[in-house]
C-alpha cells in the first residue's frame, strides 16, 4: 500500500510540475520584434529626459519571445548588465538574490542589422551550445529588463530563460 502511494505521488508530482511543452512559455512570453523593443525603449528615454522637472531613474521588466541568429560568440557577462538586472529586480520583486550563480555568460546574436549580447541562464547554456547551430534562427524566451539612469541613457537587457531551435513561421 505504502509503494503504491509513493507511486502515485511521485507521477503526480511529474504531472503537476511538468511544462505543457512550449504552450505555456508562448502564454507568459509576448511575442514581439526585439528591435522594436528597443526603439520603443529608446524613444521613451529621450521623451523620459525631455522632462527636467521630474526625476529620470525608471525600471521595466517584462517577458518576451523572439527570434534571433546565434553569432556564435560568447563572454562572460558584462559587470554593468548584471548590476543593472540587480537593480531592476530589487526595485520591481523586492530582492535580487535570484540572480546569484543563476547567470555568468552571455551569447551573441544578430538581430537584424544590430548584434545583442544576451545573458543567458547557466543551466541552458550546455544544450543551447549542443542545440543551436552558428548562423541559425532559434526562439528566445527572455525577460526583458529596462533600466533608464539618472544621468540619462538606457540599459537594455534579455535575459534567456528558454529556447526552441525547434520552431516554426
Amino acid at each position: 500500500m505504502f509503494k503504491n502511494f509513493l507511486l502515485l505521488l511521485l507521477l503526480s508530482s511529474n504531472f503537476i510540475f511538468s511544462q505543457k511543452g512550449f504552450k505555456d512559455w508562448d502564454t507568459n512570453y509576448k511575442y514581439k520584434n526585439v528591435a522594436e523593443i528597443i526603439q520603443s525603449e529608446i524613444d521613451y528615454a529621450k521623451e523620459v529626459e525631455k522632462d527636467k522637472t521630474e526625476g529620470n531613474y525608471y525600471v521595466a521588466m517584462h517577458k518576451f519571445r523572439f527570434l534571433a541568429e546565434f553569432t556564435g560568440r560568447e563572454r562572460k557577462i558584462d559587470a554593468e548588465v548584471l548590476n543593472s538586472m540587480k537593480r531592476v529586480f530589487k526595485i520591481k520583486t523586492g530582492s535580487f538574490e535570484v540572480l546569484n550563480n543563476l547567470i555568468s555568460r552571455e551569447l551573441e546574436f544578430n538581430i537584424g542589422n544590430s548584434k545583442i549580447w544576451m545573458p543567458i541562464q547557466n543551466n541552458l547554456i550546455e544544450a543551447f551550445k549542443e542545440e543551436v547551430k552558428l548562423n541559425k534562427k532559434v526562439l528566445l524566451y527572455s525577460l526583458f529588463t529596462n533600466e533608464h539612469k539618472f544621468e540619462g541613457g538606457i540599459i537594455n537587457v534579455f535575459l534567456i530563460s528558454e529556447f526552441s531551435s525547434d520552431w516554426t513561421n
